[in-house]
């Protein structure tokens, strides 16, 4: 008997050593979507670092020629896994991946796959989404609001379902000016969207798209805006969540800091300021930048699912996880604390010295971008030609001024959020699990949270060795003195054309 009681002894020492939130996700198992995208992974990483669960199970689909296989051991050569490969070498046995796609029927999950989830998973995350914002609609709705169909479907068939969190976006109803936690309802409904997209075809749907998402800025937002009213329309005796993240940067803290692994909203800004390609951008520079580390939504999200599971509510929790109710921060300041942070490790592949102009006035930004950018662009194209390469910056600038117009809807405006749900999840939290799962924002400071974004988007995005920092320094200062040479030339030339003209006519 005394090898059990020491065991027992043991488990009860064990548990009572975990947080709340640690024994929630004790020996349960995940069924995860988007697992291969920037939220996903941080997911994946946090949960098997800091909780003892017993398997996640991830959704991966075909793509680009990659196999499930292929594309589930990409994903595990990422640096955000470093630490967890550190503390626990063995973390891959808990590791299920499950073939499928959000865009078929029944998410493309195999009879035997499918009963696998129905008897084993405990808890549900969909992170899955198409994120582009010139998406054709029928595409849009196929991932957006069917793929969240067939996960509440599914959901329903699942034994011993104790939450399910449906990740939406804080910009889902950005229609309106002031938004609350809660879902609005719409003209068209998650449920006649999807019958609108089986019934047409993609010309006639592509026709009618202006009109269906008026008021929306793409169909990114319309479509997560529908899927919202689906997901509480079929959550009927469901344990639901619905979060709503702002927009995320960089990691704050967990694993590393500024981790990242593509260029995303902001991040893009970033990028193309620190390699000198974007000079001019359209902002109000006073207005609200509605932005959030990932590692800290991460942390949110796990905790609304353990919220959600121990309290009924009468219907969907909507959790807006945004910074502007606690810790604003501008785009102003977003910009100054980004180019202060990146005059001190710039980075080594620059083009040209980063300078930047902002302007609310679209049709000042076109003036602008045509002359910091288009010409600019033309000349070093001739030059590549002449050198026997091939042109880029004129296809490079296309892509920029695309990047430009869908962020400068956001950076244009700015909207009134609430979220007691966010500020009472935290305040329910133990102070072990506040610790272990940090997401308040008020606490964070965002000029260190920016520094730690741009040091990430150098060592994690450019590729660039810290010990690059001062040759980046030293090209930098050259860069700076040819820039304002340059600018005394061309001033010194438009100032001796106009000498010239007045003595030729006055």
């Amino acid at each position: 008997m005394a090898p059990l009681q020491q065991t027992t002894e043991t488990l009860i020492s064990e548990a009572e050593e975990l947080t709340p939130i640690q024994q929630f996700y004790k020996d349960k198992s995940i069924f995860l979507t988007g697992a291969t995208g920037f939220l996903g992974k941080v997911i994946i990483e946090k949960l098997l670092r800091s909780c003892d669960i017993n398997t996640m199970y991830i959704l991966v689909r075909n793509k680009q020629g990659k196999n499930m296989d292929i594309r589930c051991e990409e994903l595990f050569d990422d640096a955000i896994f470093d630490t967890l490969k550190q503390e626990k070498p063995k973390f891959r046995r808990k590791i299920v991946s499950i073939g499928g796609d959000c865009v078929l029927p029944g998410l493309g999950i195999d009879s035997a796959a499918r009963q696998v989830l129905r008897e084993n998973v405990n808890i549900v995350f969909h992170v899955a989404a198409t994120v582009r914002f010139d998406e054709k609609l029928k595409t849009a709705l196929g991932i957006n609001v069917n793929g969240s169909r067939e996960m509440m479907l599914l959901c329903r068939e699942i034994h011993n379902l104790q939450s399910f969190v449906h990740v939406s976006t804080a910009y889902a109803n950005c229609n309106r000016m002031a938004i609350e936690e809660k879902v609005y309802r719409q003209t068209l409904t998650g449920e006649n969207a999807i019958k609108l997209m089986d019934c047409l075809d993609d010309k006639t749907l592509e026709a009618i798209t202006p009109q269906l998402i008026s008021g929306w800025p793409n169909t990114y937002t319309y479509t997560k805006c529908l899927a919202e009213d689906l997901v509480k329309t079929m959550s009927t005796d469901l344990p639901v969540v619905i979060f709503r993240p702002a927009i995320v940067i960089p990691t704050y803290k967990e694993p590393v800091t500024g981790w990242i692994d593509n260029v995303y909203g902001p991040t893009g800004l970033v990028v193309g300021v620190g390699t000198g390609v974007l000079r001019v951008f359209r902002s109000n520079p006073d207005n609200i930048a509605e932005i959030v580390p990932v590692d800290m939504v991460c942390n949110s999200l796990l905790a609304s699912a353990w919220d959600v599971s121990n309290n009924k509510y009468d219907e969907p929790p909507v959790y807006n996880y945004v910074a502007s109710t606690q810790n604003p921060v501008t785009w102003r300041q977003y910009m100054e604390y980004g180019n202060e942070n990146g005059r001190k490790i710039p980075l080594l592949k620059t083009l040209w010295y980063n300078t930047f102009t902002t302007t609310p006035s679209k049709f000042l930004f076109g003036i602008l971008a045509f002359f910091y950018h288009t010409i600019p662009g033309f000349f070093m194209d001739c030059g590549l030609l002449a050198s026997g390469r091939k042109p880029k910056m004129a296809r490079l600038y296309k892509k920029i001024h695309k990047f430009c117009d869908a962020m400068g809807f956001f950076a244009t405006r700015t909207w009134t959020f609430t979220n007691p749900n966010v500020e009472r999840l935290w305040s329910t939290l133990d102070e072990e699990d506040q610790k272990l799962f940090f997401f308040n924002i008020a606490d964070i400071d965002w000029n260190e949270t920016i520094g730690c974004s741009m040091l990430g988007i150098r060592q994690y995005l450019a590729k660039e060795d810290p010990a690059t920092i001062p040759a980046a320094l030293k090209r930098a200062e050259w860069l700076k003195i040819l820039h304002y040479g340059l600018l005394l030339t061309l001033y010194s030339l438009v100032m001796l054309f106009f000498y010239v003209l007045y003595r030729l006519f006055w």
